[in-house]
């Protein structure tokens, strides 16, 4: 009997001491998974709110780069940097000159570059002297001659020759098209040209020697005189701006800013590239860039312009 209920009970505790067991397991088990699922959740709002930490971050920066005027020193700075992407080992003159905030910026202006087409601003500048002070008319006919044909761009160059042309149209063909042609009916050879060019410079305080202008170099320093007076005194140069913004072949400045009004000249000559140009807008400024043996040259100042054009609207 007593052997038969030690047996009973050894059972009985062999039965609670399983269930137990069983219900530890079954605990651990939910326990385990409640706690992994508490951890994972956790994990994933850490991560959420990390996430929205860096968007606002981000949108702050982007904020603070819209608005913030930077000194004199980080334009500096910036535009160093800008430069530099594109420079390489070669050569780079420009000239920033911001018409609304007095702010300059400049590299290599006092360098020489082949001035090539951005010289006939200059020469259409003069004529238009002529033309405010009565000594001649823009209606006045500019005769044409063989010997005045040059190949490249413009109506005169490309179509049916007349004997004579009014003296506006032929300005606008040598600006606007960038017509060699209507250039030498208007300037004459180029020893008339590289005195026309050096008389005028000195009027404006500007030293050419004969030797540079006989190889049609100037540096940017002297355009920058040229370019101010042609803002100073746009009302005068009314026409010659216009047609400088109706110009588009080879105008990449253009290009990079196609958003804002811009009196523009470029020139191009062997491996030498520049553009010379006004932008207009909030915050009128000049940018003139000369180039020499500038790998992928055009696409330089194009992407320049724009950048520059950026930190113009956003920084200063």
């Amino acid at each position: 009997m007593i052997i038969v209920v030690k047996k009973k009970l050894k059972k009985f505790l062999k039965f609670v001491i399983e269930s137990m067991a069983v219900i530890l397991v079954v605990y651990g088990v939910f326990s385990t998974g409640g706690h992994f699922k508490a951890k994972k959740d956790a994990i994933k709002q850490q991560e959420l709110a990390q996430q929205e930490a860096q968007n606002k971050e981000k949108q702050q920066e982007e904020s603070t780069s819209e608005n913030t005027k930077l000194s004199k020193t980080e334009l500096n700075e910036t535009f160093d940097n800008i430069i530099e992407q594109y420079k390489g080992n070669n050569e780079i003159g420009i000239v920033y000159k911001n018409f609304s905030t007095g702010y300059k910026y400049s590299q290599g202006e006092n360098n020489y570059f082949t001035a090539a087409s951005t010289i006939k601003v200059v020469y259409a500048m003069r004529i238009y002297d002529r033309i405010s002070n009565g000594e001649v008319s823009e209606d006045a006919d500019i005769f044409y001659s063989e010997n005045n044909l040059e190949e490249g761009n413009g109506q005169i160059t490309n179509n049916k020759k007349k004997n004579s042309y009014k003296l506006d149209y032929v300005i606008q063909n040598m600006i606007q098209y960038s017509d060699n042609t209507a250039t030498n009916m208007l300037i004459g050879d180029s020893v008339t040209a590289s005195d026309l060019l050096v008389k005028y410079l000195n009027n404006l305080g500007v030293k050419l020697s004969q030797e540079e202008a006989q190889k049609n170099s100037v540096t940017p320093a002297m355009m920058e005189v040229v370019w101010t007076k042609l803002y100073n005194e746009r009302d005068k140069y009314s026409k010659l701006i216009k047609y400088l913004e109706d110009s588009e072949a080879g105008e990449v400045i253009k290009e990079g800013i196609p958003n804002k009004k811009i009196a523009s000249k470029y020139g191009a000559l062997d491996a030498n590239y520049h553009e010379t140009a006004i932008v207009f807008g909030d915050k009128d400024y000049m940018l003139l860039i000369y180039t020499n043996k500038l790998d992928k040259s055009k696409q330089a100042i194009k992407d320049i312009a724009k950048k520059i054009d950026e930190i113009t609207n956003n920084n200063m």
